[in-house]
């Protein structure tokens, strides 16, 4: 990971992803909702640094931009990555894992340099947090998704990631789960 040119939203990504039960919630949602996991944390890096909340216009007009790498480039390294895992050739598996990351970190570059309006550190988090939120559920308008319970979890383990000042009540009230969830 030191190879990559170091940006504001790829130091964000590698923080809250490592953060626990992040990966778990991102690949969930993948899995289930074919979610972009770059999309996700583009929308929580949105929302945490401020930013304002995104139109579905504009997120529609991003994803279409994205979606070609994401379909030609990164899921064919993903399927190859994974097929290699079950026939035990590491050092292949390792190279083709590298070529994956330097793709998602290329997908980043791009999603910044079609939209990253200046940030407002200064914005309570509580209106943040909401962004980030917002910015989700716009991210499932473009989709066709409507959010289950198993969906505002995942989001509920994300956003824990991504405003980690935050109370895990306060992020399950605001995602609409019980504080206990």
């Amino acid at each position: 990971m030191s190879d990559f040119l170091p940006h504001p939203f790829w130091n964000f990504s590698l923080e809250i992803y490592a953060a626990e039960g992040v990966s778990g919630a991102c690949l969930d949602l993948q899995e289930r909702r074919g979610c972009d996991v770059n999309i996700l944390l583009f929308c929580c890096w949105l929302g945490a640094s401020g930013r304002p909340t995104l139109s579905a216009d504009r997120l529609r007009a991003i994803l279409a931009e994205i979606t070609p790498w994401q379909a030609e480039i990164v899921k064919p390294l993903r399927e190859v990555r994974r097929l290699l895992k079950d026939m035990q050739s590491e050092a292949t598996r390792r190279r083709v894992a590298d070529a994956e990351l330097a793709a998602e970190h290329a997908e980043q570059l791009r999603l910044v340099s079609l939209y990253s309006p200046p940030s407002d550190r200064e914005r309570p988090v509580d209106k943040r947090l909401r962004a980030a939120i917002g910015n989700l559920g716009v991210y499932a308008v473009c989709l066709g998704v409507t959010p289950d319970e198993a969906d505002r979890r995942a989001v509920a383990a994300l956003l824990r990631g991504a405003f980690s000042a935050l109370s895990a009540g306060e992020i399950a009230q605001a995602v609409g789960l019980s504080p206990s969830a």
